[in-house]
């Protein structure tokens, strides 16, 4: 198989990268988490079997614009669950206290 062959391929990493923006923006995690495990297949089964550069400078520069599309929206992911991260621990955090504040008045 050549480089070119590998495009679509990366294309459907790229469009599925986009699904799981969406889905992070939405706070849809059970989706995202599909999502992502179904693009880490993906990766995995290209890392192994695309290993030669494109042929063409062509072939090359879109290559090129995919990956960088893919770690522009995984950046734009992880912050995106950074945030809910952030904001999971607060939850947490709140219902720590909660039951804390319960045992002291009430006893355990």
């Amino acid at each position: 198989m050549t480089a070119a062959s590998f495009l679509p391929a990366w294309e459907q990493a790229l469009a599925l990268t986009g699904q799981m923006l969406e889905a992070a923006r939405s706070s849809d995690w059970d989706r995202l988490e599909h999502l992502e495990r179904h693009r880490g297949q993906l990766l995995d089964a290209l890392k192994g079997a695309d290993r030669d550069p494109p042929i063409t400078v062509d072939e090359r520069t879109r290559k090129r614009r995919i990956l960088e599309a893919i770690l522009e929206q995984d950046e734009t992911i992880r912050l995106l669950t950074q945030d809910w991260m952030r904001e999971l621990r607060d939850i947490l955090a709140s219902t720590r206290n909660a039951q804390r504040l319960g045992k002291t008045y009430t006893g355990p």
